[in-house]
């Protein structure tokens, strides 16, 4: 018995001993630009197994406290800066974090007809859900809402606009819906063609699922119904949505369950006759942008700059509507193909000339920008220290 316990307790001790004081994360920037507040990625394991710890605080090489987030899938979110070429060390040590403010914030609205709505610094973006498709409402698209503060903002918009007399449609100084979508696209939404090439517009989302409630990352998973019955594609859908704090886009990846042949596909923008040349085919980031000067241009409501670009496979295009729906002439598209329950993702999003993007160049920089952080991404290397 005497020696079955010093046997436990050498073990122990040689655990405790193989447990490390601290981890070293080093992260390495190899494209041509500084990295400012991105949202890197590691698994949680590589920390904590070092560790042998739960709980650990973050700090950076000055020693300040960076937030992080753990993930459902088993990963640590944490936002890095790193200059263009170079390196930066972050180190993780056994402690209890600091509370963190959220960053992002989303949630389902049944006060208003079963919003999924969801925002980060930049913006704010809604899918429309049961209540709406009961409503006999005709809004296919993402609708996107303007913020000019980085403040979470959604609740107060609701309450106002619910509660207060207010109206999600007048700027009381962080922003507005000034967002026309009607029976289109919208601000991203994906569709499957029909056998003429002609959009099979998406219904209003059946279930939802939130993933990740932040406080650095928003995740959510909307599942839609077939819509395409009636044209002989008994296809569901599942979308899965993703935004990060700092981000100006979405990432979504798609699935479609229920295809018996490959099909084409299209994400869109709506083009309004309000400005129905300003877009940009963008085929060397394999991208498209829109400059939408809104339903009623005179009135001081700014300028909603949109964009979106694709992993998968795709090819920008305009695609004009057979009839103008409302003042939408057309979309702005990524045409690509999809299989039977594989994704096919791709990024959407928005800026405001009273947010943060004063102009159509500044925002076709931020899609460069992002697709050169797509084509290098941060490396990551994780070193235990004693």
């Amino acid at each position: 018995m005497m020696n079955r316990m010093m046997l436990l307790s050498a073990v122990f001790a040689c655990a405790l001993s193989a447990r490390a004081e601290s981890v070293e994360i080093m992260i390495y920037n190899p494209a041509g630009f500084a990295r400012e507040n991105e949202i890197a990625e590691i698994d949680e394991s590589a920390v904590k197994s070092r560790l042998g710890s739960p709980f650990f605080v973050l700090t950076d090489s000055e020693g300040k406290e960076i937030p992080w987030q753990k993930t459902h899938d088993g990963k640590i979110l944490f936002p890095v800066n790193v200059a263009a070429g170079g390196s930066a060390v972050y180190v993780a040590a056994p402690g209890v974090p600091q509370p963190v403010t959220p960053l992002v914030y989303g949630r389902l609205f049944p006060e208003r007809a079963d919003d999924m709505t969801w925002e980060n610094d930049n913006g704010a973006y809604r899918a429309y859900g049961p209540g709406q498709q009961k409503n006999g409402d005709r809004t296919f698209g993402y609708d996107i809402w303007t913020k000019s503060v980085p403040d979470l903002v959604l609740e107060k918009r609701y309450i106002g606009n619910n509660r207060q007399g207010k109206t999600f449609h007048r700027d009381y100084g962080e922003g507005m819906d000034v967002y026309t979508v009607g029976p289109t696209l919208g601000g991203g939404t994906n569709a499957l063609l029909d056998d003429s090439g002609e959009i099979i517009y998406p219904w209003c989302f059946s279930e939802y699922e939130i993933i990740e409630h932040g406080p650095l990352r928003f995740q959510v998973r909307l599942v839609y119904p077939p819509a395409t019955a009636e044209k002989g594609i008994p296809a569901a859908e599942q979308r899965v949505i993703t935004l990060d704090t700092g981000d100006w886009f979405n990432r979504t990846d798609v699935t479609y369950y229920g295809l018996d042949s490959v099909r084409d596909m299209v994400a869109g923008q709506v083009v309004h006759i309000q400005n129905p040349e300003g877009y940009v085919l963008d085929k060397e980031n394999n991208a498209v942008a829109y400059a939408d000067l809104t339903e009623n241009a005179e009135a001081g409501n700014g300028t909603i700059y949109l964009g979106m670009l694709s992993v998968s496979d795709s090819e920008p295009l305009y695609m004009p509507l057979p009839a103008p729906a409302g003042d939408a002439v057309g979309h702005v598209v990524l045409k690509g193909k999809v299989e039977n329950a594989k994704p096919f993702t791709y990024y959407w999003g928005a800026g405001w000339s009273k947010g943060g993007v004063p102009s159509m160049d500044a925002w076709r920089d931020k899609i460069e920008r992002k697709r050169m952080c797509l084509d290098n991404p941060l490396r990551i290397k994780v070193i235990s220290r004693k």
